[in-house]
């Protein structure tokens, strides 16, 4: 009677399917790999669409790559090994098409870490803080420049929910994103966050590339491609001031800074600027008294957005 059960029950195991691997679609949607991070196991397939309009799939560290870009609509790729892989399209990857696919040799990855944010907490480094994950055994955090990529930067120990990030550059804005990692694998990123290190309080002065706003407290300065602009100030308008980059008979931008420090209006200094052009460029407004500090960027051929900051600055008086 035992010899017949063990014969059904090995007949049955028999039938049974074997486990079958996954294949998850990431597909392009924009300049955008969606989803950007994707978490599978050893054996399964990562397939990406929506590559023919120019992008393509390559490999951080060479392990894998779609050919040319726009040569092939759809790639496939099996990961037969356990890692975290990121990737990106080459000729887009400074516009942050990127994505990571974490492959788990088994058990579970830790949950990602949620409601970060980043504070200016001197010329040279940013407070990050979090809400904790699950299952961590510690956390990695990357950071990047505006028009750069990500690259990691620091650790923190498993049950963190802060850390300071050092060795920065004054009065730079950096975007901040981290994730969680334990022996199985790593998990999703959260959420992004970017703040703008504080500068050295000295007095604002005012020259070719510099406008000092504001009876002289705010210091403005706009680099676009790289080069400094050439700035215009308005002697009847004291609280405003023009940039040109190429011929004085093209203005390209104007900015304002006003004071709007009264409890109606928030005690604030807001910052409005209009801009007519679609090149790059990064402003950077400056409280000299405080070091506080403001960072406005505009992508390469992205028609520029007025902006109406009115939460610039909360150092008054």
């Amino acid at each position: 009677m035992r010899h017949r059960l063990s014969l059904i029950l090995l007949a049955l195991f028999t039938l049974l399917p074997a486990a079958q691997a996954a294949t998850v679609n990431v597909s392009v949607v924009d300049f955008n790999f969606n989803p950007a991070t994707v978490n599978i196991k050893v054996g399964d397939t990562v397939t990406w669409s929506g590559l023919g309009g120019g992008h393509n799939v390559a490999a951080d560290n060479g392990s894998f790559r779609s050919g040319s870009p726009g040569a092939v609509a759809t790639f496939s790729r099996t990961f037969n090994s356990a890692g975290s892989f990121g990737y990106h399209c080459e000729p887009h990857q400074a516009f942050g098409m990127v994505g990571t696919v974490n492959v788990a040799a088994g058990g579970a990855a830790p949950t990602a870490p949620a409601n970060l944010q980043a504070h200016a907490h001197s010329t040279t480094e940013v407070m990050l803080t979090w809400t904790d994950s699950s299952g961590e055994t510690g956390y990695r955090i990357e950071r990047k420049t505006l028009g750069g990529a990500f690259q990691e930067v620091a650790t923190a120990a498993a049950n963190s929910t802060s850390a300071i990030v050092g060795g920065l550059t004054q009065a730079t804005f950096y975007t901040f994103r981290i994730r969680a990692e334990n022996g199985t694998g790593v998990s999703g990123y959260s959420n992004e966050a970017g703040v703008a290190t504080n500068a050295t309080t000295v007095p604002c002065v005012e020259s070719a590339t510099t406008l000092c706003l504001s009876n002289g407290r705010f210091q403005v300065e706009l680099d676009w491609r790289g080069t400094a602009a050439t700035a215009v100030p308005l002697e009847f308008a004291p609280e405003s001031g023009l940039f040109y980059f190429v011929s004085p008979s093209n203005i390209e931008v104007l900015v304002k800074v006003l004071n709007a420090c009264v409890p109606a209006l928030g005690n604030k200094y807001w910052v409005f600027y209009a801009a007519t052009t679609n090149v790059e460029f990064i402003m950077t407004v400056i409280d000299t008294q405080t070091g506080a500090v403001r960072v406005y960027y505009n992508p390469e051929n992205n028609p520029a957005l007025p902006i109406q900051d009115t939460n610039a600055f909360s150092t008054c008086p």
